[in-house]
């Protein structure tokens, strides 16, 4: 393999006529080849200027122009860049320099970038061809303007193709970034409406956006209308149905080398719950370290958490059937606000009653899809950001010494209550963490087996916990369940109502035809 390519890191920058200055960051290990290039065809009306490359050591490149001598040595082309005029456009292209590690930075000027319809401006390019001489692990293309205005759902509309990953507003910028490796075909194509007014195009193509937007669609994933309900939660079914073979299938191996062993069994039994007993990081790690995994038990373990709180109370009703009611959401003091939210949400679901029943949760969450997947994405974020914090995890998503020490931690207590069986082990003095177990366990996926297990250790104490007798728990357990999938379910709704829309969401693999910018290859040679 000629190189390996860890991350592409691409920020552009518009200015009010519609320029786009663009650095490209390629941090990458080389093994072979004497130069690196990008393919940039399919320009049209675009025109490509002020090409400059440095290193990681801060050299700039001295630029040869466009008459580029690919066949130079590798010492020949050391500290060089240029340009190969061809019949479709350009390659940009510079020396290795060296074997090894290196970070090449690459800028240049898209002059008439984003162009004028009849009825918006728009920019529908590709930012990262197909057929690089290795495929990347990481990419993100981050889109702003030069004067500050945000780019937000206020006024511009985005769609992602290419590649599996999410298109979505953060910090005034539109962001594509995938979530898995790219494959040989994957691709970034970006393609963003503008409203009139955040632009002065020096070029008018005219037309309408519908035109542009129909020919992208075309074999896309993206969808028209706005899904059903019922149509997501069958998707979800599917997918909870072929979870566990998928995990199964994960790279385990890869994802163990992240805590420094080798090996599931290497990891050692504990029994005390890390992070403090809180969910939100555990439930981070986790998706770093299981990448196929139902968002659904976060929310169920977070249920769970406030009914031993005493901020939501087990209401049993006829039969085994139970409700919930609510108390003071003081006691949920200390804990993130996350939880104050979910429990609002919760409260104003169950109606002038205040008893929440589980279909009066998922009809609100249908009609509140757009909070629920609000809270969702927080909670998904906040987990990271309180990793970072307690200096477990860097910003950029590795984990230290103590952070992968705790990971195995969380590991080793899932490992030990799956193995839930030696009872004689457990003495009194475990009760105490009881509760914890079972949030835990919620968390894992198993809370099922947990709360057998722990009924079988003691009865009476068990019955003494907030969880009262088995068949009550049985039927909490049932209960948050079917709440944490309602927020999924709602979730997902959202995410695919506002990706059609362009509100930013999931991207879809294929369409995505009309780019700028196309080409196929690039990378080491």
């Amino acid at each position: 393999m000629a190189a390996d390519i860890r991350e592409i890191a691409i920020d552009v920058v518009f200015n009010s006529e519609g320029s786009a200055r663009v650095t490209e960051r390629w941090d990458v290990d080389v093994d072979s080849g004497t130069e690196w290039y990008l393919a940039k065809y399919n320009l049209g009306a675009i025109s490509l200027e002020d090409f400059s490359v440095s290193d990681e050591t801060g050299r700039q490149y001295a630029y040869e122009g466009p008459n580029w001598d690919t066949d130079r040595s590798l010492s020949r082309k050391a500290g060089r860049c240029g340009l190969i005029v061809t019949r479709g456009g350009y390659e940009l292209c510079w020396g290795l320099g060296s074997y090894g590690h290196h970070i090449y930075t690459a800028s240049y000027t898209l002059k008439g970038a984003v162009q004028a319809l009849d009825d918006c401006d728009y920019f529908h390019m590709q930012m990262v061809s197909p057929g690089l001489s290795s495929r990347p692990q990481k990419v993100s293309v981050r889109y702003r303007m030069e004067n500050g205005q945000s780019l937000d759902s206020g006024n511009c509309r985005i769609w992602g193709f290419g590649f599996v990953g999410d298109a979505l507003f953060e910090g005034g910028s539109a962001v594509f970034r995938s979530s898995e490796a790219f494959s040989r075909n994957s691709s970034v194509i970006s393609l963003i409406r503008f409203d009139k007014g955040l632009f002065n195009p020096t070029v008018t193509i005219g037309g309408s956006f519908d035109a542009v937007l129909d020919r992208a669609l075309e074999g896309s994933s993206y969808e028209d209308d706005e899904p059903s309900l019922a149509v997501i939660i069958g998707f979800a079914i599917l997918f909870i149905a072929l979870m566990v073979l998928a995990v199964v299938l994960a790279n385990r191996r890869n994802n163990l080398q992240i805590l420094g062993v080798p090996r599931r069994r290497d990891i050692d039994w504990c029994r005390d719950v890390p992070y403090g007993g809180e969910l939100l990081e555990a439930d981070y790690v986790l998706s770093k370290l299981e990448p196929v995994r139902s968002s659904h038990v976060l929310a169920g373990s977070m249920i769970l958490r406030m009914v031993e709180r005493g901020a939501v109370l087990v209401k049993k009703t006829a039969g085994t059937k139970v409700d919930l009611a609510f108390g003071d959401e003081s006691s949920l003091e200390g804990l993130p606000q996350c939880y104050s939210e979910l429990w609002s949400m919760m409260k104003a679901a169950s109606g002038a009653d205040e008893i929440l029943q589980d279909k009066e949760f998922s009809r609100w969450s249908e009609k509140h899809c757009d909070r629920v997947d609000k809270w969702t994405r927080s909670v998904k974020r906040q987990g990271g950001d309180l990793l970072v914090a307690q200096n477990l995890m860097s910003r950029s998503g590795k984990f230290n010494d103590e952070g992968r020490a705790q990971a195995r931690k969380l590991l080793g207590i899932k490992k030990f209550l799956k193995d839930f069986t030696l009872v004689d082990e457990r003495g009194s003095a475990e009760v105490g963490l009881w509760n914890d177990y079972l949030v835990f366990g919620t968390l894992f996926g198993i809370a099922d087996k947990v709360a057998r297990e722990l009924h079988d250790i003691n009865p009476q104490v068990f019955e003494q916990t907030v969880y009262q007798d088995m068949q009550t728990t049985r039927s909490i357990i049932f209960l948050t369940r079917n709440l944490g999938y309602s927020i999924t379910n709602a979730s997902a709704a959202q995410q695919a109502k506002a990706a059609s829309a362009g509100m930013g969401g999931h991207t879809s693999f294929g369409g995505g035809g009309g780019f700028s910018g196309g080409g196929f290859g690039g990378g080491a040679r």
